[in-house]
């Protein structure tokens, strides 16, 4: 099961609909601070979880429109064998096939309204989850579906400015949970275990001074109260040994950095973020080693925001890889201001949204520019200029170098500078710059278009005779060399 299209309304800075398509299971979100990455994240928490007890409408809708804010998640593939192994039956009327695809799509919305659901009035608000109903048009809330709609799929965040305690959680659906139960093995069928019940079942219901026998005068004074007051009844208490699982999940992660040996609750947000990126590289490498049967594990969403912070570039590439090996069968966002994790980037396996503020309303459009320079694709220069509007001379020369590369195969006399010239005047390029070309002999000027001019001024930093480009200029020349490069 997989996120594959999610719309927000007037969400926090989004003004109005913006509807993203993830077609991929590792999807990157790119741009500057403050324009919507977060946010995102937080929509999608917003519709497992709804409104936070510390937080009111008012705090999550656009201030400009203040209209209705809504999410809408559509989920994709495998939903039912899902719903049948992990959630309730309820669901099923909801799933429904499209183009050979099972879907099933789930809405959060602060509009208060009354519909008619199976002939009886229903009330939707912001505290109720509702699902399509692809024969009544319209989407439902079927009862008692928000108590139970966390059972259908698990979601970990990692945020870049809280502690990320989630991940560290010992839930058999979580990934620390999924990295115990793997490395204890079956730990709980061992002679270690049994004796471990036996002395329990010692402690709590068996001797003389047992915890169980503590407790009869308790439970004969409740006994006499209702047998005076409201009839016949025996009262006891029973302690029983927990479910394994549960008996795992009170476990805690302790850490000794040198200031002594604590929770890992109890650490700092850097070491706490470096646990959690550990964590999941380790449950990348088990993946590798021992993969997963997607249809037999409840969905797992994983959402990392700036995972570079802290971690140095080989760090960062290290991470990625992990990403990329648990993005086969879990779906994973990534909010980032680094290129190193996009060095890896591919079209056809990973989706890049590039987000940014336009005035005062966050956009984010989908790119796949990363791919100007074929098999050599994404380069530095690439990276900073699609995903993070940087201009650069290192883009500009890998373009140009490119270009004139292409134009050599087409007629190797155009490795000679004005030759060259010449094929970009034929693509619209015209040379009307004046370059000095500094020469014992004398100097010698002559006319070059402004790609040149900047490719010279860029491999000539000792001719000094030349007026500087300036950044507008360097704007131009890339964006004319890209539209060059996209006509095959």
């Amino acid at each position: 099961m997989y996120i594959r299209k999610l719309t927000i309304e007037n969400f926090k800075g989004f003004e109005g609909n913006h509807v993203f398509d993830f077609d991929k299971n590792l999807v990157f979100f790119v741009g500057d601070n403050n324009c919507g990455k977060s946010t995102t994240f937080e929509s999608i928490e917003f519709l497992r979880s709804g409104l936070p007890a510390n937080k009111s409408v008012g705090d999550i809708t656009n201030k400009k429109t203040k209209g209705q804010v809504s999410v809408i998640a559509e989920l994709h593939e495998n939903i039912k064998s899902v719903i049948n192994d992990f959630s309730e039956t309820k669901y099923l009327k909801y799933v429904f096939e499209e183009d050979g695809v099972e879907k099933l799509i789930i809405k959060r919305s602060s509009e208060e309204k009354t519909i008619k659901q199976d002939g009886k009035d229903r009330n939707l608000n912001i505290k109720t989850i509702t699902l399509w109903n692809s024969e009544t048009k319209q989407f439902e809330n079927p009862a008692g579906i928000d108590t139970v709609f966390r059972t259908l799929f698990e979601s970990q965040f990692i945020w870049a400015d809280t502690n990320p305690e989630d991940i560290t959680d010992f839930g058999a659906t979580k990934i620390c949970g999924r990295l115990l139960s793997s490395t204890i093995g079956n730990f709980f069928d061992t002679s270690q275990w049994k004796k471990f019940k036996e002395i329990f079942d010692e402690t709590f219901a068996t001797g003389d001074d047992n915890f169980s026998k503590r407790t009869e005068l308790l439970g004969k004074k409740i006994t006499d109260i209702i047998n005076s007051q409201y009839g016949q009844a025996d009262v006891s208490f029973k302690f029983e040994l927990p479910d394994a699982s549960s008996f795992i999940k009170t476990g805690c992660i302790d850490i000794d950095d040198g200031s002594g040996v604590t929770s890992s609750k109890d650490k700092g947000t850097g070491m706490q973020r470096a646990l959690a990126l550990a964590l999941i590289q380790i449950y990348a490498d088990l993946l590798t080693k021992h993969p997963e049967d997607p249809e037999k594990l409840k969905p797992l969403f994983l959402f990392v925001d700036e995972p570079e912070t802290f971690l140095h570039p080989y760090a960062q590439e290290k991470l990625l890889n992990a990403l990329m090996v648990i993005s086969v069968n879990r779906q994973i966002f990534v909010c980032t201001h680094s290129p190193y994790l996009l060095r890896s980037f591919n079209k056809n396996n990973h989706i890049l949204y590039v987000f940014r503020k336009n005035d005062t309303s966050n956009s984010a459009q989908p790119s796949k520019d990363l791919d100007l320079f074929q098999a050599s694709s994404p380069t530095w220069g690439e990276i900073n200029y699609f995903a993070f509007g940087l201009l650069s001379p290192e883009f500009h020369n890998e373009l140009y170098g490119f270009l004139q590369a292409r134009a050599i195969d087409e007629n190797g006399q155009n490795e000679k500078c004005d030759l060259f010239d010449k094929y970009l005047d034929a693509h619209g390029i015209q040379s009307d710059l004046d370059w000095i070309h500094e020469k014992p002999s004398g100097d010698i000027k002559y006319k070059v278009p402004l790609q040149t001019y900047i490719r010279n001024s860029i491999h000539h930093p000792e001719n000094t005779k030349n007026i500087p480009y300036t950044h507008e200029q360097l704007g131009q020349s890339i964006e004319k060399l890209i539209e060059i490069l996209r006509v095959k």
